[in-house]
């Protein structure tokens, strides 16, 4: 294998360092995997040319090979068990101009079927989550079982047979599900999920409590961006620097360990408790709200909290690991995964932050007419019990007692305060981005990397966009 750092030229920096330079091959310190249960991957070269052609964030016939191309061939994060608890419990899941219902069935089974009638096309269900022993057309009161099953055509004895002959049941989706979450594909001959995310990939979310959660947060907003563009901000930490000056303290989005695997799925661990390395040495020795957070968590009373943030990292460790009888087993994970965020991304547009106690997912799905426009989606599961939770996930008042499913509250686009501060910051730089792509004084994206996932994105992207 090619030696990474010495086959490659970097840029001298303006003036010296006195932190490490961040390079694709960076390794998480030692002390934060101490029983050696992660190996990084070796970093791959994917040049440095652009990584695409800019029309791909706003032409329509892009929009549309993609959903032929990619959309429509994939394994798509829908949901988890939870949120269809009991049998004929369903969820409504829209991606672009398709609409599926999920269906509980016996045990941890669960059935998808295109949500719509076999009549003349109505949806046959405009409800999000609910529960129902059959669904009833409303527009001719045609009936169908959760199964999917036609059972009645109203005023029958008005059909001819031949009219009515041939198979007028739901037409099934592919569906599978993974330690509680949920996978549909419109592929019929797609391979099997666990072949998709790949045996390395599932691996590293073992010890993830996934199936005791619940879903806690639930929004969904427009964004004036192209799916991509919105989805490539949360696959670097490179711009946490400027757009969230509020994270500089407690997370070093700057020595982040990424991993690369097949199918274009891959992790970013940034390193929550310390400081981005630009500014530790400006920074007070107090703690910011986000170390509060997390000792909270930990069990630490507020009397014994560390007076420097270089402590807490080393005191979260410890009282976490010392926690008898808790709601989590923390001495499945490693030192790091108790205080850091580990990001997974799920090609093509989702990204789960992992944390022990909870999980922050995000969507950007592709708006069914407009290339310019998506649906940010953000979902946060938590495992009942828990304390707090990372600030980011902006959750207040969490219902986590099980005894309702929780609706999905739809936001206004120009809605900022119901995203918190950090995500709102994104909202509002996102489509800046998908402005300035169009100038023809803009030729094409510089990555530097630190947005390698960018780069490793479109090598799939482009992998099967030419299939």
């Amino acid at each position: 294998m090619a030696d990474y750092r010495k086959d490659h030229r970097f840029a001298d920096p303006n003036e010296a360092l006195d932190y490490e330079p961040y390079r694709h091959d960076y390794v998480l310190p030692d002390w934060k995997d101490t029983s050696a249960k992660h190996k990084k991957r070796p970093p791959q070269d994917l040049g440095t040319d652009y990584p695409t052609d800019k029309e791909v964030y706003f032409s329509r016939e892009v929009m549309a090979r993609e959903w032929d191309k990619i959309w429509s061939k994939v394994w798509l994060l829908v949901g988890h068990l939870t949120d269809v608890p009991t049998p004929d419990s369903y969820m409504k899941v829209d991606r672009g101009h398709e609409s599926v219902l999920v269906v509980r069935g016996k045990g941890e089974s669960v059935r998808a079927m295109y949500n719509v009638c076999q009549h003349r096309g109505a949806r046959l269900v405009d409800k999000d989550f609910g529960a129902a022993k059959k669904f009833v057309c409303p527009f001719h009161s045609w009936e169908f079982a959760t199964t999917g099953e036609l059972l009645r055509i109203a005023d029958r004895e008005t059909f001819r047979e031949e009219a009515i002959c041939h198979n007028l049941n739901l037409p099934p989706v592919r569906s599978e599900v993974w330690r509680g979450w949920i996978f549909i594909s419109f592929n019929d001959e797609i391979e099997p999920l666990h072949t998709w995310l790949g045996k390395d990939f599932i691996e590293q979310m073992a010890p993830y409590d996934f199936e005791k959660v619940l879903r806690i947060r639930d929004v969904q907003q427009e964004w004036p961006a192209n799916w991509k563009a919105a989805h490539e901000a949360f696959a670097e930490g490179y711009h946490v620097q400027a757009t969230h000056p509020q994270l500089r303290g407690a997370v070093d989005a700057y020595h982040t360990q990424v991993d690369l695997f097949d199918n274009g799925h891959g992790i970013s661990v940034y390193q929550f408790m310390s400081p981005l390395p630009q500014f530790a040495g400006k920074l007070p020795p107090g703690l910011v709200e986000e170390h509060k957070i997390f000792l909270r968590e930990a069990g630490i009373a507020e009397a014994d909290f560390p007076s420097h943030w270089s402590e807490v990292p080393r005191a979260i460790i410890n009282a976490k690991l010392a926690r008898k009888d808790y709601v989590i087993d923390y001495s499945k994970f490693t030192e790091g995964q108790l205080i850091d965020d580990w990001n997974f991304g799920l090609f093509p547009t989702t990204e789960m932050f992992l944390h022990p106690e909870g999980f922050f997912i995000q969507n950007w799905l592709p708006h069914p007419t407009d290339p310019e426009k998506c649906f940010y989606q953000v979902q946060v599961y938590a495992v009942p019990g828990i304390g707090e939770l990372p600030s980011f996930m902006a959750v207040e008042n969490a219902d986590l007692s099980g005894k309702h499913v929780l609706n999905r509250t739809y936001i206004d686009t120009d809605d900022l305060a119901n995203l918190g501060p950090v995500i709102s910051q994104d909202r509002v730089m996102v489509p800046r981005v998908q402005q300035g792509m169009k100038s023809r004084g803009f030729k094409g994206a510089v990555l530097g990397e630190q947005e390698i996932r960018i780069r490793h994105f479109f090598s799939q992207y482009h992998r099967m966009m030419s299939a």
